[in-house]
């Protein structure tokens, strides 16, 4: 993934994720990855030497690992306190 589609991928989750638009919001393609300007986050892809972890989660003085998109996904949820309310679920039954 690209740093351009993993800006736009991860744009969106905070859309969906309802954060409030402003800086917070604002995700820039840094070298090699992108950052997360109002919650001094990155996100950079790791080290062929590093495998399975595909990419890193970095915060002033914290380094966290992703082995997935999802692991990706759910780590900045929790990072940018989005998981914190009432989870949506899809409800499926019958007509």
């Amino acid at each position: 993934m690209t740093p351009p589609e993993l800006r736009d991928l991860v744009a969106d989750a905070l859309a969906l994720w309802e954060v409030p638009e402003g800086p917070s919001r604002r995700v820039t393609v840094i070298e090699g990855g992108v950052a997360l300007e109002g919650f001094g986050l990155r996100v950079r892809p790791a080290a062929a030497a590093d495998m399975p972890i595909r990419w890193w989660i970095e915060r002033p003085g914290q380094r966290r690992p992703c082995t997935s998109v999802t692991g990706l996904l759910r780590g900045l949820r929790n990072a940018v306190g989005a998981g914190e309310g009432e989870a949506r679920r899809l409800r499926v039954a019958g007509s």
